[in-house]
């Protein structure tokens, strides 16, 4: 398979595990504090906008993968990033390593904000 066909199917299929930013956001207020929101972006990145009450854990850093994978796999997760890429890569992750309630905020913060949703959610989303 060439580069051309992954990145196609890369971007333009839709994942069993994506979930759009508005019912992200409605699952999320309606759970009372039962889905966890994990933001992957950096610190730099979470200075520019961030959403109140997000656990981070950044894509990047050493620490990452043993953080997550150390987070309780018998919780439900929504994973968010600034476009949807690296949050998608830690869904995998997860469910590569029996998570199984763990969904990929489809367009990541972009999209979030594109949808005019809320900066904050529920006290307790971040525990």
């Amino acid at each position: 398979m060439n580069f051309t066909v992954i990145v196609f199917l890369y971007f333009f299929t839709q994942n069993t595990y994506d979930i759009l930013p508005n019912i992200a956001f409605k699952n999320i207020m309606d759970s009372d504090s039962k889905i966890i929101l994990i933001d992957v972006r950096s610190k730099q990145e979470l200075d520019d906008i961030m959403i109140n009450g997000v656990l981070n854990y950044d894509f990047n850093s050493d620490e990452f993968e043993n953080s997550v994978l150390g987070l309780d796999i018998d919780k439900t997760y929504y994973v968010i990033c600034r476009s949807g890429r690296r949050s998608g890569i830690t869904t995998e992750l997860m469910l590569k390593n029996r998570f199984e309630n763990v969904f990929n905020i489809k367009g990541g913060m972009i999209k979030w904000v594109d949808s005019n949703l809320k900066l904050s959610i529920k006290k307790g989303h971040n525990k």
